[in-house]
């Protein structure tokens, strides 16, 4: 494994790892310094650590298909975050999941995600593109428009 790869691993493994306190319940670890003072967390890492959290609590043949978030008050980089998870919806194909993001008892960010199914025959919302001459096959423009 290269040297790049094993930082990426070992930052993947730090910032992003939430430990499960309870059920549905999880304490970030380490948090980054946002960019103004600091002092407040950097609001890409709440948005990884929640979707950690939510992650946490399907099956990992879900995967996440639509996600909404909302910050709603800076975080202190020296408390912890404790990531509430409330089960939504577990269906067959979609899962949804709302996580809430504390610190001091205040909600500070909030997410609402949807998880899905991997399914070969999903539905297509789109015809195949045609087959078509390479570029260089092609008349010159200048030709055609002479023609």
């Amino acid at each position: 494994m290269s040297e790049e790869v094993e930082e990426l691993d070992e930052l993947l493994k730090t910032f992003l790892n939430l430990e499960e306190i309870d059920v549905n319940i999880y304490r970030s670890t380490h948090l980054l310094p946002g960019r103004k003072d600091g002092r407040r967390v950097y609001g890409g890492q709440v948005v990884g650590q929640a979707l950690m959290a939510a992650n946490n609590t399907i099956s990992s043949e879900f995967h996440p298909h639509s996600l909404h978030c909302q910050f709603i008050a800076p975080g202190d980089i020296s408390r912890p975050i404790i990531y509430d998870v409330t089960r939504i919806r577990d269906g067959k194909s979609f899962c949804s999941r709302l996580v809430k993001a504390l610190q001091n008892g205040t909600i500070i960010f909030t997410m609402i995600i949807s998880f899905h199914l991997s399914e070969p025959d999903s539905i297509k919302h789109q015809e195949p593109l045609p087959e078509l001459a390479h570029p260089d096959e092609c008349e010159d423009a200048t030709d055609f428009f002479k023609r």
